[in-house]
């Protein structure tokens, strides 16, 4: 028995090495997509073993199998899987800056990444002042666009991109509060020549919100630093004021 459990336990450890194979030959010629005869040559497979292995990735969303033109392309879980690591990577990579940023402006300090045509919380650090303004918990999302980090990760896109995120979620942009479009518009225009996105109650009755966009080396936009406050604080001069201090810890002043 023991030795059959052992036999049971090497071929279970077979099977998703050789799986994880079949995932990365997928991978490789995802661009054009591959057959099943390529893939189990690839990977050293008879073409039964594994077209068995590539229908259990099929149906876990890793793969993804197209039946007219008999190719296998990366699937939608696996978009999703690295999508959530990488939140983790840009999470630990800014959250030091997010606490500093908290610290010298004592005021609520956000996080957000782009997913897909939404944005997403994915940190947030109080500050000390005794009213605070918090918007929004870590992990929940909302339409690109809506709230100053939504509208930093939108405004600074390329043309084309701005215009087919802002077309797609035109409907939610009417159903929230009412909101007319044109003023999402106008202010991703006023903040493109700021650098920065200011929002002073439009969102969130009672909130000023500055937001400044995180760029990567290719000047592609990855993640949106906001801070928060209730109106009476962020006068004028103080929204300069916050906008070059989260510039000044990103590098960008």
């Amino acid at each position: 028995m023991a030795q059959q459990g052992t036999s049971r336990a090497i071929q279970g450890t077979q099977s998703v090495s050789r799986a994880i194979s079949l995932l990365r030959a997928v991978a490789r010629y995802n661009e054009n997509g591959a057959r099943l005869s390529s893939l189990a040559r690839n990977v050293g497979l008879h073409a039964v073993t594994a077209r068995r292995l590539l229908s259990v990735l099929v149906v876990e969303g890793l793969v993804s199998f197209d039946p007219q033109k008999k190719i296998y392309k990366i699937g939608i879980a696996l978009y999703h899987i690295g999508s959530a690591a990488k939140q983790f990577e840009i999470r630990e990579q800014f959250r030091s800056i997010l606490e500093k940023i908290a610290d010298e402006t004592e005021d609520t300090v956000f996080l957000f990444i782009r997913r897909g045509n939404d944005a997403i919380c994915i940190d947030r650090i109080e500050g000390r002042f005794p009213i605070r303004a918090l918007l929004v918990d870590v992990g929940v999302s909302r339409p690109l666009g809506l709230g100053a980090s939504g509208l930093a990760l939108i405004a600074f896109l390329p043309r084309d991109q701005f215009e087919e995120a802002f077309t797609a979620n035109l409907n939610q942009y009417k159903s929230f509060r009412n909101l007319n479009p044109q003023l999402i518009l106008d202010l991703a225009k006023k903040s493109q020549k700021k650098g920065y996105v200011v929002s002073e109650g439009l969102f969130w009755p009672g909130v000023t919100a500055i937001s400044v966009p995180v760029f990567d080396a290719q000047g592609g936009v990855i993640a949106a630093i906001s801070v928060t406050a209730i109106f009476s604080r962020m006068n004028r001069t103080r929204q300069k004021e916050v906008s070059r201090i989260i510039k000044k810890y990103l590098g960008q002043s």
